[in-house]
């Protein structure tokens, strides 16, 4: 690509989306960054128009073979033509091809139009063209809805190592009607031709004025709650939301793109039941079309309703006419503003005189004499003339296989392309697909689930090594659509001996393994003494064997995730059954729950802590010899209730944040203070209310149930660093499979006092230290995260170095990279809500990874976690950062609705003042078009060139200084009307004078050479 001069970009990993805004302008990236964004992971794309070059897209194997028919050769293989089966039987692109052509010399590339899409072929095939200001994705680019596959070269074409060929010309069939073309292309004649600038204004409602205006309304507000669309809450490749049409077969019915760098802000309709309904020609449409289409009124009735003026329907063009500036006089003179309703009158009469003198109502005039009528490039050879080509590869299997079957596509009776071994369960359909690597399975559809391959651990990984508790045999794991997406982390329940227990658990239950690991970890903790603890951060451990502050505390919080009765609540009953020798209390002020433990410093002397006893105090543990064994989790043959260990525990978060974030109320930071293990505590004159609990001397655990819609009120949070303390993870019912497991959870005690079970002690109060170390494998996280913190800005919100505050405000905005390809959390693909996600998932990501691996090992019998329950944990904290993206973006979307509504009604507290500014603008507006179409007129006159440069200078006139400063949108209204026609540099233009027949048909255009090239010109590429 970069000997053809390509102009490369970067796409995001997994996505055909620019990595950044601006890229229509960006210049071309090294070879050297191509080749480190590729290693990451990321997706690599061409701009067409600095690329000089347009791409003909065949959607589908009779459209390759057209195409090659014609003399063609495939350039690129994209992803999803590889595919032996789509993931999405709506979205089927199986055999099709790209190919990239040059334009040639003198056809402006800025010029071209960008909405030449779903063009059908006789013979079934479908086709887009690919223009203007566009991309296309290069390869080795993936995709998601593509698994296995990736963009590749085509076989013979210029991208192909094993040739040394240029990128050929397009044909000007392609630019011009008269030119001949062969007849199974027929319709893509002309098809680049630019359009006149009536059609361009009027077409879609696409004019530049009013696309702004359009694309600005939401889509909620254009669709008005029409029942007919749900939404579906999944993305398409391009990320932007796929919908679904109320009785078409398939899911995804429609693509309602937002600020899409493909295609824009318009919809792409993909079902035919619901272009059909709503009686539409193609399937790409503008915002204001498909509300038109979806209310049955006319485009001006529905700009209306959302406060947009096009104008009455034959006249939505807006031409500027004599007549225009006689009713903008008369309405100055009503107005009283006499100068102006005399200017308004002399541009009239002068554009009248204009019109007769010249006879060119509706055509172009120019500040040159001659333009010109020659097609550009008539000399050019016809596709007939090109040399016939081999088929395609390295994708010749697909695209061979799909050229044996008849070009129209799948025939009535002809299997679904989602294949495998079906079985139905409880009415919920499950497809296993023996044979197929686990990385094959494609991802379900809405109503389904599928059965995986059990995913194999990382290389990394080891077995644990001596566990008490006996391994279980683990089901093929099962996902839906959405849970797919890290299903691969599944390995951990076949990795580890209590985690293979969880999930024979939850597939006897019903349940998902990840809300019910979620629901059992807090009560796990609950059962281990509270004087077990990890070592400090520092690692040392202090010499002194007696009671002490020191350490961190495994306490753990919990939230399950999931939507109304979607089975978060038996989630939760079913952890509660699994370990019941747990102490739960409902959500209520952290006095009253600091009175549920053994209470401290009761001492009169109020300088001795209670969290460490005098020096001759007795460190011993005294052991009644009739106790009860305590250990992280019986095997149900004995109870283990811990008496210093408090659930709280509530199916509805709401409960919870209602009473913590009341005005004055220190539970949360209680709360956080708990879950390190520090002391905590209440002081009061009234001795009775007096509350006090040493340091390790308590175990609390918080099991909450949430709905994604109410996890925005902690996330408040963040600044605090209370969200950041839970564990989210998804909860919901699934089928039912395998053997019954048994009513308690079987896994072995912990024996965390020497070779014998833990026992209940007969006092309470701070006891001598049980340590916990780190695993090997966590060393060099825990030396990363206190290297970050002895080096991190301690007045910055994220530790870092700023320049200047604009810095700050663009971290804050956007949120930034990490520089630290080592760090265990870096993400390097940013999104909407990614720095508050960030904020969340990767703070105390460490410490949070290290207690969760104490309580794998404790399920396995262990005091001392091993590497493997450090990777374990490390899987399990992969889909806690999932979830906390999903709720972040969630919680994004709920704020701006709530913005929009909050401004909906300042807006109608403001209509009055808003009103009065908009008429002043539309009044100064059109004094400026009046003067710039005056001195317009006199350059054309003249025969000089009508500049940018020149207008604008007109207006610095004395009698030009109230409209001043509205020179740059009176040249946008006459660029946007077709008034001024910019050709060229970009700085000149042609002036279109149109008559008042504005309903007349406009001629068929023509390419004209303006300014001919004799060679194209040269385009910034990879290193150049």
């Amino acid at each position: 690509m970069a000997a053809l001069h390509a102009h490369l970009m970067l796409l995001k990993p997994r996505v055909k989306a620019p990595s950044k805004t601006g890229w229509p302008l960006a210049p071309a990236v090294t070879l050297e960054e191509a080749e480190q964004h590729i290693a990451a992971g990321g997706n690599i794309g061409v701009n067409l128009r600095l690329s000089n070059m347009v791409v003909l897209d065949a959607e589908n194997t009779a459209a390759t073979l057209a195409l090659i028919e014609a003399g063609f050769t495939p350039t690129v293989i994209p992803a999803k033509a590889q595919m032996e089966q789509p993931v999405n039987p709506a979205d089927d692109k199986r055999g099709g091809c790209h190919v990239w052509l040059r334009i040639p010399a003198g056809i402006d590339a800025t010029a071209l139009p960008q909405d030449r899409l779903a063009i059908y072929l006789p013979g079934g095939g479908k086709i887009d063209i690919l223009a203007g200001v566009r991309f296309t994705v290069a390869p080795p680019s993936t995709i998601t809805d593509a698994p296995g596959k990736a963009y590749a070269a085509g076989k013979d074409g210029p991208l192909d190592s094993k040739v040394q060929c240029d990128i050929d010309e397009a044909p000007m069939w392609l630019f011009d009607r008269t030119a001949a073309i062969p007849a199974a292309l027929a319709p893509l004649q002309g098809i680049l031709i630019p359009d006149p600038p009536r059609v361009r204004v009027a077409r879609d409602a696409r004019s530049a004025e009013l696309s702004a205006e359009i694309d600005a309304v939401s889509w909620d507000d254009w669709l008005a709650g029409d029942p007919r669309l749900h939404p579906t809450h999944l993305r398409d490749g391009c990320g932007c939301q796929i919908w679904y049409w109320q009785g078409a077969s398939n899911e995804k019915s429609a693509t309602l793109h937002e600020g899409c760098a493909e295609v824009g802000n318009g919809a792409h309709i993909w079902s035919g039941t619901m272009m059909r309904d709503l009686n539409l020609d193609r399937g790409h449409s503008s915002r204001l079309d498909l509300a038109a289409a979806l209310r049955g009124q006319s485009r001006r009735e529905v700009a209306a309703s959302v406060g947009i003026s096009i104008g009455a329907e034959p006249q939505e063009l807006g031409v500027i006419t004599p007549e225009t500036y006689a009713r903008l006089a008369d309405t100055a003179e009503r107005l009283g503003n006499i100068a102006e309703a005399a200017m308004y009158r002399g541009v009239a009469e002068r554009m009248q005189r204009f019109i007769d003198r010249t006879q060119l109502a509706g055509r172009l005039l120019s500040g040159e004499p001659q333009i010109g009528n020659t097609v550009a490039g008539a000399i050019n050879p016809t596709p007939g003339q090109l040399p016939r080509m081999t088929p395609v590869t390295p994708a010749e299997a697909a695209v061979e296989s799909a050229a044996g079957t008849d070009a129209a596509g799948p025939q009535p009776g002809s299997p679904s392309p989602y294949t495998g071994k079906v079985k139905v369960i409880n009415n919920v359909t499950i497809r296993a697909f023996p044979g197929v690597a686990f990385d094959e399975v494609p991802r379900p559809r809405e109503n389904e689930l599928h059965e995986y391959p059990h995913p194999a651990p990382p290389e990394e990984f080891t077995p644990v090594n001596g566990a008490r508790t006996t391994m279980l045999e683990v089901l093929p794991p099962l996902a839906n659509r959405k849970t797919h997406t890290w299903v691969h982390h599944e390995w951990i329940f076949s990795a580890t001996p209590g985690l293979s227990h969880v999930a024979a658990a939850a597939d006897s239950r019903g349940l998902s393994r990840w809300g019910l690991l979620a629901a059992l970890l807090p009560r796990v903790a609950a059962l281990i003494p509270p004087t077990v603890r990890l070592t400090p951060a520092n690692r040392a451990i202090p010499d002194d064997t007696g009671p002490t502050s020191a350490g961190t505390s495994i306490n753990v919080y919990s939230v399950l995730v999931g939507p109304p009765s979607s089975g978060k609540s038996d989630t939760m009953s079913a952890a509660a059954a699994l370990i019941d020798d747990v102490t739960t209390v409902p959500p209520g002020t952290g006095e009253g729950v600091l009175k549920k433990f053994p209470r401290g410093g009761d001492s009169e002397d109020e300088g001795t802590s209670a969290a460490v006893p005098p020096a001759n105090a007795s460190t011993a543990v005294p052991v009644s010899a009739s106790a009860p064994a305590v250990g992280s989790v019986s095997n149900g043959n004995v109870g283990n209730r811990c008496p210093s260990a408090v659930l709280v525990e509530s199916d509805e978060i709401d409960v919870f944040t209602s009473e913590m974030l009341r005005q004055g109320s220190k539970t949360l930071g209680l709360y956080r203070s708990m879950w390190m293990g520090g002391e905590v505590g209440n002081t009061t004159s009234d001795r009775e209310r007096h509350s006090f609990v040493g340091a390790h001397t308590y175990r609390l655990g918080i099991l909450l149930g949430a709905q994604p819609e109410t996890a925005a009120r902690l996330f408040d949070e963040t600044g605090k660093g209370t969200p950041q303390r839970f564990m989210w993870l998804p909860a919901h019912q699934t089928v039912s499979r395998g053997a019954q497991y048994p009513s308690k959870l079987a896994t072995e005690p912990v024996y965390w006092f020497g070779d014998r079970p833990s026992m209940l002690p007969d006092t309470v109060g701070p006891q001598q230290p049980v340590w916990v170390r780190p695993p090997d494998a966590a060393i060099k996280y825990m030396d990363l995260d206190r290297a970050r913190a002895a080096t991190a800005n301690p007045f910055d919100p994220a530790g870092l170095y700023r320049e200047s505050n604009r810095d700050r405000n663009r971290f804050l905005e956007e949120g930034s990279d990490s520089e630290d390809p080592d760090h265990l959390y870096a993400e390097t693909d940013r999104g909407r809500g990614a720095n508050s996600a960030d904020a969340i998932a990767n703070r105390h990501a460490v410490l949070q990874q290290l207690k969760v691996g104490v309580l794998l090992a404790a399920l396995d019998g262990l005091a001392q976690p091993q590497d493997a329950h450090w990777h374990a944990a490390g899987a399990i904290m992969a889909v806690r950062r999932g979830s906390i993206e999903e709720l972040v973006e969630l919680t994004a979307l709920q704020r701006e609705q709530a913005l929009r509504e909050r401004a909906g009604e300042m807006g109608q507290v403001s209509v009055e003042a808003k009103a009065y500014g908009d008429t002043y603008s539309a009044r100064r507006v059109n004094n400026a078009v009046a003067h710039a179409t005056d001195l317009a007129m006199t350059l054309a006159e003249q025969n000089q060139p009508i500049t940018r440069s020149a207008l604008l200078k007109s207006f610095e006139r004395d009698d030009a200084e109230s409209y001043a400063a509205f020179a740059m949108d009176a040249l946008r209204q006459m660029t946007s009307r077709g008034v001024l026609v910019p050709y060229g540099d970009g700085d000149t233009y042609v002036y279109n004078v149109l008559g008042s027949a504005v309903g007349q048909p406009a001629e068929t255009a023509q390419v004209h050479v303006l300014r001919p090239q004799t060679a194209p010109p040269i385009i910034n590429s990879v290193g150049g």
